[in-house]
């Protein structure tokens, strides 16, 4: 797939990134993203920028690693990760997304 360029503008911050996902996918997100922090901002009364961003993130984190600690369909129980190995691919992903961030803002 070829390279996109999206336009991001969430809690008071716009810039521009590039990806290789399609841009209907990429705003899918953006939308997600949008409506979790209206969301936030009415459950939390929080308005500040960032640390609606810390909220979300820890919401994010906290979805993901629930997600994977329950069984595969059609098992009973699912095989537990160590939570060195699942810290450790959460900070593999991390810094892939920073990094992408950091080219696509050219603070590289």
């Amino acid at each position: 797939m070829s390279v996109q360029i999206v336009n991001i503008d969430l809690l008071g911050t716009s810039f521009t990134v590039q990806t290789d996902e399609s841009i209907d996918y990429m705003e899918s997100l953006i939308l997600r993203l949008r409506e979790r922090i209206e969301g936030l901002k009415g459950t939390t009364r929080v308005s500040d920028p960032l640390k609606l961003s810390i909220l979300l993130n820890i919401t994010l984190v906290d979805e993901l690693m629930r997600e994977r600690s329950r069984p595969p369909e059609g098992q009973s129980e699912a095989k537990p990760r160590g939570d060195e190995a699942a810290e450790a691919e959460l900070d593999r992903v991390a810094a892939r997304l920073i990094a992408d961030l950091d080219r696509s803002l050219g603070t590289v």
